[in-house]
Parts: C-alpha cells; sequence; structure tokens
C-alpha cells in the first residue's frame, strides 16, 4: 500500500510538472517546422501548379516580344492549269504580211509563217519558290501587347506568393493542430493512468473493508469512458498527421517528427505590416487595365510594316538567269471608320480600369482591418492561454487535496472523481488555448505578410 501510494505520488509530480511547464513546440522546433514549411514549398502541388502558370506568363511575355522581330517564311508553290479565259494576240496577222514581203525580196523561205497567239490568264507548268520577310516598323498594339504581358508576370508572380503565404499558414496550423492532438492522447493517457491507480486504490479499500463495492464499480466506469476518448484521440491524432502530410504532398501515412518543450510565449507588441502581395496583385491588375485602355486606342493609329521576297519563279524545273527575283515593299494600314467597335472597346476598358482602382482601395482598407484583427485575437488568446494554466494548476491542487481526504476517508469518490474529471478537462482546455495561441500568431503572421522567403 504505502509503494502505490509513493508511486501515485510521484505520478501526481509528473502531471504537475507538465502543467507547469505545458507541452508545446518540440525542441528545434522551430527548426524543425521550417523544414516541413521549405518541404511544402517545394513538393506541394499547389505550388507546382502556380509555378506552372507563372513560367507560361513568362512565355507569353516572349511570345509578345517576338512580334517586333522579323518573321521569315519559306514558300513554294506549283501551278498547272488548262482551260479559262484567254487573250488572243494576233502575231501571224502582223507579221506574215510583212514575212511574205521579206521572202518575196530576198528570192528565199527564210521567214515562215506564223499562227496568231491564244494565251490563258492561269500561268501552266508554272512554279514560285521564294523566303518572305517581314517585319512591323510602327505598331502600336505590338507595343502595348508586350506591356500588358509583362504586367501579368508581376500579377501571377504575386498571386504566386500569395498562394506560398496560404500554404505556410495551413502547414503551420496542421503542424500545431498535430501537436495539439498529441498533448490530448498524453493528457487522456495520463488520465487512464490516474483512472487505473484509483481502480487499485479503491480495490485496496474495498479489500479493507475501508469502503463499498460500489466505487470499484465507479472507477472501473471512469477508466472505461477514458478508454474510448483517448482511442477517439488517437484517431483524430492520425487525421491530423495525415492532414498534414497531404500538405506536404508525402504518403498520408509518414512520420510526422514532434518533440517537447517548454512553452514559449509571444510578442503582443504592432506587428508593422508589410506590403500585402495581394494589394501588389491588384495594382498589377489595375496597370493591365490601364493598358488595355491604350491598347484600344492605338486601333486610331496606322501600322507600318515592310517586307523582302527573295526567290525565283519560271517553267517547273527550267533555271536560268532570268529566274532569281527580288520583291521589297512598305505597306501603311491605317482603319478610317470602324462603326465606332474601338471607341466602344475604350470606354469598356475604361470601365474595367475604374473596377480595378476600386477594388485597390476596398482591399487595402480590409488588408489593415484583418491585420490589426489579428494581433488583438492574438492578445486575447494568450491571456485566454495564461487563464488555462492558472486554472489547470489549481485543479491540479484541488485534485491533490481531494485525493488526500478520501484516502483518509474524509471525502466521498463522487469528489475525487469530480477532481479527476475536472483536472483531465482543465488539462485539454489548456492545450486547446495554446493551440489557439499558435494558430492567431500564425494568422497575425500571414496578415502582416512577415513571413520572409
Amino acid at each position: 500500500m504505502k509503494n502505490m501510494i509513493l508511486k501515485f505520488t510521484r505520478l501526481n509530480i509528473i502531471l504537475v510538472l507538465l502543467l507547469m511547464h505545458g507541452i508545446s513546440y518540440p525542441v528545434a522546433a522551430q527548426d524543425m517546422l521550417q523544414q516541413y514549411v521549405s518541404e511544402a514549398l517545394k513538393n506541394n502541388l499547389g505550388i507546382q501548379n502556380q509555378n506552372f502558370a507563372f513560367q507560361k506568363s513568362i512565355y507569353a511575355l516572349k511570345e509578345a516580344k517576338g512580334l517586333f522581330l522579323p518573321d521569315v517564311n519559306f514558300n513554294t508553290q506549283y501551278l498547272a492549269s488548262g482551260g479559262g479565259r484567254k487573250i488572243e494576240i494576233p502575231v501571224g496577222d502582223l507579221l506574215n504580211p510583212v514575212y511574205s514581203s521579206l521572202n518575196n525580196l530576198t528570192g528565199t523561205g527564210n521567214f515562215p509563217q506564223i499562227e496568231n497567239v491564244s494565251q490563258t490568264f492561269n500561268p501552266n507548268n508554272y512554279y514560285d519558290a521564294k523566303v518572305h520577310t517581314s517585319m512591323p516598323l510602327y505598331n502600336a498594339e505590338i507595343i502595348y501587347n508586350s506591356r500588358i504581358k509583362k504586367e501579368q508576370i508581376s500579377l501571377q508572380q504575386a498571386q504566386m506568393i500569395v498562394y506560398k503565404r496560404e500554404l505556410i499558414k495551413n502547414v503551420k496550423v496542421a503542424y500545431y493542430g498535430y501537436q495539439q492532438s498529441l498533448k490530448a492522447v498524453k493528457v487522456l493517457e495520463s488520465g487512464v493512468v490516474l483512472a487505473q491507480e484509483n481502480l487499485k486504490i479503491n480495490q485496496s479499500m474495498v479489500k479493507n473493508g475501508k469502503a463499498i463495492r460500489t466505487v470499484v464499480s465507479r472507477a472501473q466506469n471512469e477508466l472505461t469512458g477514458l478508454v474510448s476518448q483517448l482511442e477517439d484521440a488517437r484517431l483524430q491524432s492520425t487525421n491530423a498527421a495525415a492532414y498534414f502530410n497531404f500538405l506536404l504532398n508525402k504518403p498520408l501515412n509518414s512520420l510526422v517528427e514532434v518533440s517537447l518543450s517548454p512553452v514559449s510565449f509571444y510578442k503582443t507588441d504592432s506587428v508593422k505590416s508589410a506590403k500585402r502581395e495581394e494589394l501588389i496583385a491588384l495594382e498589377a491588375a489595375e496597370r493591365v487595365n490601364a493598358l488595355a485602355v491604350r491598347l484600344n486606342k492605338t486601333s486610331a493609329l496606322p501600322k507600318l510594316s515592310t517586307f523582302l521576297d527573295l526567290g525565283a519563279q519560271g517553267d517547273f524545273i527550267k533555271v536560268n538567269n532570268q529566274s532569281p527575283y527580288y520583291l521589297f515593299g512598305i505597306t501603311l494600314s491605317w482603319q478610317i471608320f470602324t462603326g465606332n467597335r474601338y471607341k466602344n472597346k475604350v470606354q469598356q476598358a475604361s470601365l474595367d480600369l475604374k473596377v480595378a482602382q476600386t477594388q485597390t482601395s476596398m482591399a487595402e482598407q480590409q488588408l489593415q482591418l484583418e491585420a490589426q484583427t489579428a494581433q488583438n485575437k492574438l492578445t486575447a488568446a494568450i491571456q485566454s492561454y495564461k487563464a488555462a494554466m492558472s486554472q489547470t494548476a489549481l485543479s491540479a491542487q484541488y485534485f491533490r487535496d481531494e485525493q488526500r481526504l478520501y484516502k483518509e476517508g474524509e471525502a466521498l469518490y463522487i469528489e475525487l472523481l469530480d477532481a479527476q474529471t475536472q483536472l483531465i478537462n482543465d488539462q485539454l482546455k489548456e492545450s486547446i488555448s495554446y493551440l489557439n495561441v499558435q494558430t492567431r500568431e500564425t494568422e497575425l503572421e500571414r496578415a502582416a505578410a512577415s513571413y520572409i522567403f
């Protein structure tokens, strides 16, 4: 009996130490958590999709810049035709009288009679092979299109950072949630040990005639209930680990390394927010809309370009010194009237710009409110956590007092059981309060955009 009491006392001392120090960050937890964050940024499928979209916007900019360069094409064609329109050329009627006179004068037949020529308009057995080079000299649409693509890169880059910050927030909250689940398991395991010890004490007291058998049944029921809660807590812990691994794009049953260290309090001074990437993205979208207005206005401007053809043409397979040719030219295109289509497009783009400007102003106010609210929530969470720690310490003292009185026969078992239940509940509330502190701190980090990549 004495050894049992000593063992129970040592258990209480361990429990009090856990209550006084808390179960929270692991040893070198920040380094460990930072490793997990880096792993998530590297492997998360959502980040990979964002990176693909960013790379796509880069190639879109390169494509737009390519419009300033010459466009070179090789073209060749072969034509065979028959029938169709013809032109009659009376070369025989014109030259035969002359040829006859010449033959009479010379007394020879050196000048033969020829037929009239009937020439079709469509070429027959004809080829044309050329290298066609064209290049814009002035085209405002190409200029503004390139600028828009450049701003879209800034927009995509800001959106990718926004996604990364959200991922970091989710990874940290999931990590803290898994830590809290482990603490809940540990608290319930300690509660099971307490219930087992109480069962042994009650069995001993009944055996010695100091208590009735009802206390043994009640202790067994309490033990069964705590075991059931423990199994549920373990299942929740398994699910929390699976969700954390999901964010890291790892097998769901991968081991999550967590160790224990004393509670660390947080700095609750006002945090100066960095410029949120959401605002950067909206400002980039605003610039895109402004450029779209200018782009639509360029429809009223002329377009100037040049071209050069280098090639050869003639009868098929026949190539001589007359076959090669070049053709150079400059083209000017200027739309005079389009039924006000482009004017209406300018108006639409102007309205889109006003909408973007309004969204930027609204978002700036909302983000400031979010940062201030997150700061206040963190301060309140820390106060609640301190209160929970104090309540747990009182519950531990109350449990020890009730246990001593019960052993001395001055308290009922129901009072001891109530003290035990209150102690376990306060421990769980403390762990939840600390999780709330960690979550609020992560939300403040997200709202302030203070995480440094």
